[in-house]
């Protein structure tokens, strides 16, 4: 018994040690979060760009593509990545008012945001817009806003 004095304290010590490092090791390797903040950044910069697509289309009216033809950009948003939308417009119908400088057109866009490097982010905004006289001149106003896609 001689011999044993004062080892349990040791090897208790020695355990702590040896718990510590796993812990410092176990916080300083990452769980997989790396992969998931990129893509989250991906699907935002995808949803922006589809946003943005439909936006420019409507300070673009009166002009729509004929023929459904869609209007791209590509926009680069960092140093990795770069953002596209594709704009199709078509005239959903006429409708006249009241008087003859009333009458109005409704169009219907579609925009899709996508990053050039992660295929399966598309986000996509559906609208409805009328497009018609103001008496402070022509205006565009949204009857309908959707959009789908990644979060």
């Amino acid at each position: 018994m001689n011999g044993r004095r004062g080892s349990a304290i040791v090897l208790s010590m020695l355990l702590l040690v040896f718990l510590s490092a796993l812990g410092m090791f176990m916080v300083s390797v990452p769980v997989g979060t790396g992969e998931s903040v990129a893509r989250r950044h991906r699907a935002a910069v995808a949803r922006n760009m589809a946003r943005a697509g439909a936006n420019a289309a409507i300070a673009r009216f009166p002009l729509v593509n004929p023929g459904g033809s869609p209007y791209v950009r590509r926009i680069p948003v960092g140093p990795d990545v770069t953002g596209r939308y594709s704009v199709t417009s078509r005239k959903a119908g006429a409708e006249t008012g009241p008087g003859p400088a009333s009458r109005f057109e409704e169009i219907d866009l579609v925009s899709v945001g996508s990053v050039t490097d992660l295929s399966d982010a598309e986000a996509r905004v559906v609208a409805r817009i009328r497009y018609g006289p103001d008496p402070d001149g022509p205006r565009a106003r949204i009857l309908k806003w959707e959009e789908s896609g990644p979060r």
